[in-house]
């Protein structure tokens, strides 16, 4: 029997589109064995991997725009945006305390050593920790120290871990590309975090509700997309990091090529648009089903 792998790829909020990935693998009866992920390929990664995967597709599909906003942790001191404690703190129930190496199938995050620019493979220690340590966007949320050394976002040097998935014994490994239909450029349309609920405005009350909304979606279009034809911090810098992950992707596919390579469209998705879970699960289970004749060829193949 074929031993599979995941290897599933940075792309903040596209991310979610793992979840429906791996709910369209399911209903083809595939079940990975060994699982590796970056950033959110991890975060999602790690759910899988302790079994609370609907669990987690419950709690993404309630996010509601409050909810995002009260996960904003401002925390500028700390080497990020925002520190990432509340985030983990919300999700301990999906990504537990349990230690790596204690898991019922192999698990690696990919993170990058900030000063060692090295490429680690995360296999051993708190999950929580580890998974932290994948996800943290430079820039965005703040560094994670693990022993004596510093680690951000894997993407930076490895966005979709096939490499990982061989080395850990995985005979065919499928591959999540977030980026597969790239739409590169600084995005220059407004979002709005906070929706109107359409009642009606008057009284002291809704009147407070309504400038709380204002400023949050003012808040949101300075730090998360551009506001009309303007740059801003946020817009740029995590522009680039697609541009960076999208350059590197295409340099370490070409070098080590899936057997497998499952592409949502998802491009539509903003880096910080969370709450947009039900598209993005939508669009993973769709990219499964477009290819399900290539995967089971392709598992035959190998029994064969």
């Amino acid at each position: 029997m074929a031993k599979i792998g995941i290897a599933l790829g940075s792309g903040s909020a596209k991310g979610w589109a793992h979840i429906g990935v791996l709910n369209g693998l399911a209903e083809l009866g595939i079940k990975p064995d060994i699982v590796a992920g970056c950033s959110i390929g991890a975060f999602v990664g790690a759910a899988y991997a302790t079994d609370n995967l609907a669990k987690l597709e419950q709690w993404v599909n309630s996010f509601s725009s409050w909810d995002l906003v009260s996960m904003m942790d401002i925390s500028l001191r700390r080497g990020g945006l925002m520190s990432g404690e509340k985030v983990f703190e919300q999700a301990k129930d999906m990504i537990t305390d349990i230690n790596v190496e204690d898991l019922d199938m192999p698990f690696i995050a990919v993170a990058t050593d900030l000063y060692g620019a090295n490429e680690v493979w995360l296999k051993r220690g708190c999950l929580q920790d580890v998974v932290r340590a994948s996800c943290a966007i430079p820039g965005l949320l703040a560094p994670v120290r693990l022993g004596d050394r510093y680690f951000v976002d894997g993407a930076v040097v490895n966005p979709i871990p096939v490499n990982v998935c061989r080395a850990l014994g995985a005979d065919i490994v499928i591959a999540v590309d977030l980026y597969g239909y790239p739409d590169v450029g600084v995005s220059t349309t407004p979002t709005s975090i906070i929706e109107d609920s359409g009642a009606d405005s008057s009284g002291h009350f809704n009147h407070l509700i309504n400038q709380s909304r204002d400023y949050l979606n003012d808040f949101a279009n300075k730090f998360i997309r551009s506001k009309e034809a303007e740059l801003n911090m946020f817009a740029v810098m995590t522009t680039a990091l697609e541009i960076l992950e999208y350059r590197q992707k295409k340099s370490r596919l070409a070098g080590d090529p899936p057997e497998v390579l499952i592409q949502p469209k998802v491009a539509h998705i903003g880096s910080m648009e969370f709450n947009r879970a039900a598209e993005s699960i939508l669009a993973g289970q769709q990219a499964v089903e477009k290819i399900s004749h290539l995967i089971e060829s392709e598992l035959t193949r190998f029994d064969h």
